[in-house]
């Protein structure tokens, strides 16, 4: 009884990362990049965890297995600590930053400790530099224990300064929790180096965990793997908070489609196109204000809501949009150029209903803007052959 009284938080933890593991592969999300790490950690958090407990379990238990048990146990955790915490600055990069261009050099920082820590695992067994196991199968901390805490926390501070350099790109809440991981199980470190025998480092990064499960996790589900931008099912949570201003507020509406996305598919591969519908993503973002709404809503086509006090005022987002377009296409470099048609109209938040029938309106003026503009492009490539061909035939 004793014993299961040391271990309830442990055993706690370890039924909250089984349901976080769970969800997290179930999850709509389940294939994209940072879902992926975010499940890596908890499975790596949760194997800690249960070593941890085993070994509490049989530290001082008399039997010929235990002192192998109690090695194991304690091997594992020396092991894997730098891993986790490797896998927690990998997962503040991808979820920062996304695209992780220096990634490679990141990596080969984050190994020196690692292979320190590798080092000092591996000789332990001979030199007892961070734990031994002593006649009776009693466990002590040996003298090098701090100096791989401080390796541990090298690894931290990496991520931490990746996370200050970016901390404009949320909210309070979840720079919060993202800075709690690591500064939970520190509090815990403290907690359990100064008062031997307690459990706390492992189950407070299980707590630090659900804070980022809670707060940063579930809202990429509603975040477009490609482009970084909300995806179609943020548009019910808009609304939805539309409702809560009710006929107040003048909107304005938008649906754009890339004129020629399938030429660049055709012409330059998918990984192109998909390069180019990021690329109409961040153009549509940064001509707009940052409170503005913008969504990926299916595979080439961008829903935006903006508040605007008269209809003019979505007259010049949208001129806005295009010009941003020209700018890009004269200054890109790249071989293929994109644009965008554009249905927009005004509405108000009558209900649900009257929001669903401006969106279907929108996009049939969206539709409508498109035919015209292929209609506009073929005219100007048949005039530009019938000018060649006379050209030619005064030549």
């Amino acid at each position: 009884m004793e014993l299961f009284i040391r271990l309830d938080i442990n055993i706690f933890a370890t039924l909250i990362l089984l349901i976080l593991l769970l969800n997290s592969r179930a999850s709509a999300g389940a294939g994209v990049k940072t879902n992926k790490i975010f499940g890596r950690l908890t499975g790596m958090v949760l194997i800690i965890t249960v070593s941890e407990i085993i070994s509490f379990a049989v530290d001082r238990q008399p039997g010929a297995i235990m002192p192998a048990l109690n090695y194991v146990s304690n091997m594992l955790l020396f092991l894997l600590a730098p891993f986790t915490m490797g896998l927690w600055a990998e997962y503040v990069e991808h979820y920062l930053l996304r695209e992780v261009p220096d990634l490679r050099r990141r990596r080969l920082i984050r190994g020196v400790p690692v292979v320190i820590i590798l080092a000092l695992v591996l000789i332990n067994p001979f030199t007892g530099f961070l734990f031994k196991i002593f006649p009776g199968n009693v466990y002590e901390r040996g003298p090098h224990f701090l100096l791989q805490i401080l390796l541990n926390v090298f690894i931290v501070g990496q991520a931490y300064l990746t996370l200050l350099q970016n901390r404009q790109k949320m909210d309070s809440t979840k720079l919060l929790s993202l800075a709690a991981f690591p500064l939970l199980p520190l509090f815990g470190v403290m907690i359990q180096y100064y008062f031997y025998g307690t459990t706390m480092i492992w189950s407070s990064m299980a707590l630090a965990l659900l804070l980022i499960f809670l707060n940063v996790q579930k809202s990429l589900l509603l975040v477009d793997s490609l482009t970084g931008i909300d995806n179609r099912r943020s548009v019910d949570n808009l609304i939805e908070s539309m409702s809560e201003r009710r006929g107040d507020v003048l909107y304005g509406g938008m649906m754009l489609d890339i004129d020629n996305l399938k030429e660049v598919n055709d012409a330059y591969g998918h990984a192109t196109g998909d390069l180019a519908i990021k690329r109409a993503a961040e153009i549509i973002k940064g001509a707009l204000r940052s409170g503005d709404f913008v969504a990926r809503y299916a595979g080439d086509e961008f829903f935006v809501v903006i508040e605007v006090g008269e209809p003019r005022a979505l007259n010049r987002a949208v001129a806005r949009i295009h010009e941003a377009f020209t700018d890009y296409n004269r200054t890109s470099g790249e071989p293929w150029e994109i644009n965008v048609s554009i249905g927009f109209d005004t509405f108000r938040y009558e209900s649900a209903e009257s929001v669903d029938q401006a969106m279907r309106r929108i996009d049939e003026l969206m539709y409508q803007e498109k035919k015209r503009r292929k209609l506009e492009r073929r005219l100007a490539a048949e005039m530009g052959t019938e000018a060649e061909a006379l050209a030619g035939a005064e030549a």
